[in-house]
């Protein structure tokens, strides 16, 4: 059973792209903007707004989710859309408590773990090409041993694409001809994000 399907709703996946979509200036009228939730209703210390928020203002991250049914006390733009389905709707809330609903993997929290490094201080992240893949929290500073090619699922590849260049402005392990994400909703929207990313190097360089 897909975790996104139509019926599911996770409202910073919805307000963190929408807000995305609508500041971008790569294909902005290509991509639809999803219904987005006020801010007020959000979790405040999601995986998703680590993913997305450049700004990302917490230390740590939630990743597991509490579904709720169509009756829960939830903002009226989400009661409104998940009342289409209300027999199979779910209102996903990130907390403390939950499921892994997005089936994160043991490579996943790794670049979670070195987004969120990167973000707490985006100097003090180092990444060290390894068979292995680690994070070590050295008084240097944290280092990341990994290799793009042994990562194991799309969205830590995406992770280490999006670090990779914005430490090092590098993106040559990206492949215009073979995109990373296979169709699952978190991993193709957080593709666009990495490649919005990726324009705005290359478009500062001018080449």
């Amino acid at each position: 059973m897909s975790v996104l399907s139509s019926t599911k709703l996770v409202p910073e996946l919805a307000y963190w792209f929408d807000n995305f979509v609508t500041n971008s200036i790569v294909n902005k009228n290509q991509v639809p903007s999803p219904v987005s939730i006020p801010l007020v209703y959000l979790p405040r210390k999601s995986f998703i707004e680590l993913l997305f928020n450049e700004d990302y203002p917490k230390t740590e991250y939630n990743y597991v989710y509490a579904e709720h049914s169509c009756d829960y006390n939830m903002p009226y733009i989400a009661r409104n859309r998940l009342s289409i389905y209300p027999s199979s709707a779910k209102y996903l809330d990130c907390g403390e408590t939950g499921t892994n609903s997005f089936a994160l993997k043991p490579h996943d929290y790794v670049l979670l773990d070195t987004l969120l490094a990167y973000r707490i201080d985006s100097t003090n992240v180092t990444i060290v090409d390894s068979t292995s893949v680690e994070l070590i929290d050295t008084t240097a500073g944290v280092i990341l041993k990994a290799s793009y090619g042994i990562l194991n699922t799309e969205l830590s590849k995406l992770i280490y694409l999006y670090l990779d260049l914005k430490i090092y402005n590098n993106y040559s392990h990206y492949n215009n001809e073979s995109i990373v994400s296979s169709g699952k909703l978190l991993e193709s929207s957080y593709e666009v994000y990495v490649l919005d990313q990726i324009y705005k190097i290359i478009s500062a360089r001018g080449t």
